[in-house]
């Protein structure tokens, strides 16, 4: 048929191009994510490897003139060698402002074979620390002659990691006190000699601050004082005084003779004695009654007519000759 239409040519002039197939696509991978960092380690204080602690004592007292030394040991506990800052000052302190006396210091730095002086300022070392292990730190300490009581020298030590950190601290002190000082005297001028240095003592207080005249040894005079110097200075032009004894007399020595003796220890019955005080002085007498609880003799003068007792005290009395007889001692 001429005429006949085709339904399927007309739709395809005339009509719309039929839709095209939708092409369905996957859907898109997510894209990969990075993974999270670790978090870092925490950063190791090496300070905290370290020791840093006195070898004997951290404070000594010293008398004037005295050298001493004072001892400290830095140790690293780490597995591997450690490096370490080590910081040293030195300072002075003086119970009169001002006055203080510097304190000569001297130590060998680690790792330096010489002696080197520390003056009161700060100063900085860098130190090899092996492995478990120590560097010892030693300082020569000098107390000057003209040092006072309490008079003070510190040493402060400060370590820490060559990287820095959390600081460690030492201080090693010396601190200056009195000596008991020996006084050679000619026999029987001892208190003489004491009541003149007395006298000048109380224009120089700091320089002694007792005396001690002990009866039971002839020849010497103790004095209590800070400086060696000082009182041998004093002793000059004092007659009969011969001069200090070198060295410190310690407490231990003189405590003898601060304890008093029975003034009768010694005596007996019958024993010829000299009176060396009252108004018997020169007379001689013999022993006849001791009473040792109230430390008083008994005596008869020899040359009385009459025989007269009299009652004295026992250090009024001089041993002459001993007879036999009952002992007061």
């Amino acid at each position: 048929m001429a005429d006949g239409t085709n339904d399927e040519g007309i739709g395809l002039l005339s009509g719309a191009p039929p839709a095209a197939e939708k092409k369905v696509e996957a859907p898109a991978a997510a894209p990969a994510r990075a993974p999270a960092p670790l978090p870092a380690a925490p950063k190791v204080d090496l300070t905290s490897l370290l020791s840093l602690k006195a070898a004997d004592d951290t404070s000594r007292d010293v008398t004037a003139g005295t050298v001493t030394t004072l001892s400290a040991v830095l140790t690293s506990r780490a597995p591997d060698p450690l490096g370490a800052r080590l910081s040293v000052e030195v300072g002075y302190t003086s119970t009169y402002p001002g006055e203080g006396a510097e304190w000569p210091v001297k130590w060998t730095p680690p790792g330096q074979r010489r002696a080197a002086e520390l003056f009161p300022r700060k100063e900085s070392y860098t130190v090899a620390l092996a492995p478990n292990a120590g560097v010892p730190l030693s300082f020569e300490i000098t107390a000057p002659v003209g040092v006072r009581y309490g008079d003070r020298v510190e040493v402060r030590l400060t370590a820490t990691g060559s990287e820095g950190g959390t600081p460690i601290r030492l201080t090693l002190a010396c601190v200056a006190r009195q000596a008991v000082l020996a006084i050679k005297t000619s026999r029987g001028y001892e208190r003489e000699v004491a009541d003149t240095l007395l006298a000048r003592a109380d224009e120089k207080p700091d320089v002694i601050f007792a005396l001690l005249v002990p009866a039971a040894l002839r020849g010497y005079v103790f004095a209590e004082g800070m400086s060696f110097e000082g009182v041998r200075e004093m002793l000059k032009g004092i007659r009969k005084a011969r001069g200090l004894v070198e060295g410190e007399t310690t407490l231990k020595e003189v405590a003898p003779l601060l304890v008093p003796k029975i003034t009768v220890e010694g005596f007996v019955e019958g024993a010829i004695v000299e009176l060396i005080s009252g108004p018997f002085k020169g007379e001689k007498a013999r022993v006849r009654k001791i009473d040792q609880a109230k430390e008083e003799i008994t005596v008869e003068l020899i040359e009385a007519v009459v025989p007269i007792p009299v009652t004295v005290r026992g250090d009024h009395v001089r041993m002459l000759e001993k007879g036999g007889g009952k002992s007061g001692s």
